[in-house]
């Protein structure tokens, strides 16, 4: 990144904002996998995103923390014919979350994971082939020994990330395992891949594998695969825009402009809709735009959630 562009993130965070973007540091000894690198405007923590308090409901929800996790169920949980679900989501401040679900109006209970800047410490905390299933397992216990859970156990899962969480999501889904236990996707500002050539003309197909299996899945309603991205520029490797671009070409599934001004005055570019795999490309290159998307999940993704749980 050009000191310009470093000057323009650091501005442009601070008024934004409200809060100066601290650098990446490196991680020495650690491959780096372009397909696990953020845009520079990832580079945002958790307490980055700063959403109005929401008036506390004369039923007040359930919180709890454990480690990096912060569980949520919101005021109307209740658990349906003896389970309940749950969205685990991967990075930006629990209290976004929250609001999203009380908006959306999603019965469901949330765990959100915070694990600092860069995709790079969500990718190593999941790249142990079973942290997924303890990560449930845990979330699960708390939650049914919450009052709350009235003897249920949990049902079906939602993987969710904005940003650099997807860090997490890519090493998640590298284990067929986890794919399977997962019954939807959700993905705001990601993924990336990287660039199969010298020109940076072509994107490498390889690091889509794993998402295209959720995708063919969810073409045929086996799952729920729903993605939003902005028009976020990258340098030295594929924007989200081109990453999502070449997924959609090799699901097969076809681009249909649209400009729908969505949530937050979001200005819609296109649409891709195929079963219930879901996604909608919008302008924007700046750091507002990129913290729209994680603002915007409840009314973007959720009502696709909401409308999959309620069958």
């Amino acid at each position: 990144m050009g000191r310009a562009r470093r000057w323009w993130v650091a501005t442009a965070l601070a008024s934004v904002v409200g809060l100066a973007a601290a650098p990446m540091s490196a991680r020495a000894g650690t491959p780096v996998a372009s397909e696990l690198k953020p845009p520079p405007l990832s580079q945002l923590s958790a307490a980055d995103v700063v959403v109005p308090a929401i008036a506390r409901p004369a039923n007040p929800p359930y919180r709890m923390n454990f480690g990096k996790a912060e569980v949520y169920l919101p005021t109307f949980f209740q658990p349906q014919e003896g389970a309940y679900d749950l969205i685990v989501h991967f990075h930006g401040m629990s209290s976004v979350q929250e609001g999203n679900i009380e908006r959306a109006r999603l019965n469901a209970a949330i765990v959100s994971v915070n694990l600092g800047f860069g995709s790079g410490p969500y990718e190593d905390a999941y790249r142990d082939p079973g942290a997924f299933a303890r990560l449930v397992a845990i979330t699960a216990h708390f939650i049914e020994k919450s009052g709350k859970a009235d003897g249920a156990h949990l049902g079906r899962v939602a993987l969710s990330s904005w940003s650099a969480g997807y860090g997490a999501v890519a090493a998640i889904l590298r284990q067929p395992a986890n794919g399977n236990r997962i019954d939807a996707l959700l993905m705001a500002e990601g993924p990336h891949s990287d660039y199969a050539d010298k020109e940076h003309t072509l994107v490498d197909e390889a690091p889509l594998t794993k998402y295209l299996r959720i995708a063919h899945s969810a073409r045929v309603g086996d799952k729920l695969f729903v993605m939003t991205h902005s028009a976020i520029h990258t340098d030295d490797y594929p924007s989200t825009t081109e990453t999502i671009g070449e997924l959609l070409k090799m699901a097969g599934v076809e681009k249909v402009a649209n400009d729908a001004v969505g949530p937050r005055g979001m200005q819609e570019t296109y649409e891709s809709d195929s079963g219930d795999f879901h996604v909608k490309g919008y302008e924007g290159g700046g750091v507002k735009d990129h913290v729209d998307h994680i603002r915007a999940m409840g009314d973007t993704m959720y009502p696709y959630l909401k409308r999959r749980w309620a069958r």
